[in-house]
């Protein structure tokens, strides 16, 4: 029988979910201190469109998880508050994503003019590191935000707008820890690699006469690792909260395990998967994008393994 109540839900969940994804993109345009429509369309700038289809990648990952949280009644008034809150939950990750590029920027790719390289070189590589500092950002998000605070946890008594409030606060102390994780990780990341990893993705070339803005492959790799350890934060995020320390502590295992397997791992990809060639080679002087991809869906690969077991 036709449940006129669940299909009025799934049209205002599309409609909701729509009105995000056009927020997203105005939000990302007034922000970006260029003219992202003369870039995408009239330019027609891959490094702009790699970092915009990041920027509303990781909104899409975290509005899947709010579309994917059970709801909290079946009454039409129960899943009017379920719209409102995802609405309420995906305008605050939208702000947050944007909040995270300017952050990743300054922290990450701290050492050069993201906006000159994506705007005058058309830097592929600083566009791929944008694209998948973005999707780690919004896995982040998307495990912050999933979930429900158990009930025992909570005061007796609760309004839903206090128990909303709980969650939000919650969720957000969880994204800052995974900021802050990425942050460390893009640390590690850079210390490891046998160049200056800012200057690789950075430096400009020349081939068969024709100048090219960066080092695409460079960026990948770095930008795959990113997107392994966001997957790890999501696993670590995206419980039910049951209590502070046995949150925190699933969410530290993830991120330590990330921060040692992730890179002991680009041994087995360099040693193994790649047999005879050099993986540093391969990505930092051939410029080789196979290479880099193969690297990143390993360590993805990795990370989706444990997210999922542990």
């Amino acid at each position: 029988m036709i449940n006129i109540t669940e299909i009025a839900y799934t049209g205002g969940c599309v409609l909701v979910s729509m009105a995000l994804l056009l927020l997203g993109r105005w939000i990302y345009g007034v922000k970006a201190g260029f003219n992202a429509d003369a870039q995408l369309t009239e330019a027609d700038n891959p490094a702009v469109g790699v970092a915009v289809f990041g920027y509303l990648g990781g909104l899409i990952i975290v509005i899947s998880s709010l579309l994917s949280t059970p709801s909290k009644g079946a009454t039409p008034a129960d899943l009017a508050w379920d719209l409102g809150e995802i609405a309420l939950y995906g305008i605050i990750a939208a702000l947050l994503l944007r909040f995270s590029g300017w952050f990743n920027d300054r922290v990450i790719l701290y050492k050069f003019n993201n906006r000159k390289e994506l705007i005058k070189d058309r830097n592929l590589g600083v566009g791929a590191m944008l694209f998948a500092s973005y999707i780690a950002s919004g896995l982040v998000l998307a495990g912050a935000f999933s979930g429900q605070i158990d009930p025992d946890f909570l005061p007796e008594g609760l309004t839903r707008e206090k128990i909303i409030a709980h969650e939000l606060l919650i969720g957000l102390l969880f994204y800052g820890l995974g900021q802050v994780a990425l942050a460390i990780f893009g640390i590690i990341y850079r210390v490891i690699q046998p160049v200056d990893i800012h200057d690789a993705i950075e430096r400009d070339y020349e081939k068969d006469g024709i100048k090219y803005g960066g080092n695409p492959a460079a960026g990948m790799a770095f930008g795959g690792n990113l997107v392994a350890l966001g997957v790890l934060l999501w696993g670590g995020a995206h419980m039910d909260f049951i209590g502070w320390q046995e949150n925190m502590t699933h969410f530290a295992v993830l991120v330590g395990l990330g921060f040692i397997l992730l890179p002991i791992w680009r041994i087995f990809v360099d040693k193994i998967m790649l047999g005879k060639a050099n993986l540093a080679k391969e990505i930092y002087h051939d410029r080789n994008t196979n290479a880099a991809l193969l690297e990143s869906a390993s360590v993805i690969a990795l990370a989706l393994v444990l997210a999922l077991t542990l």
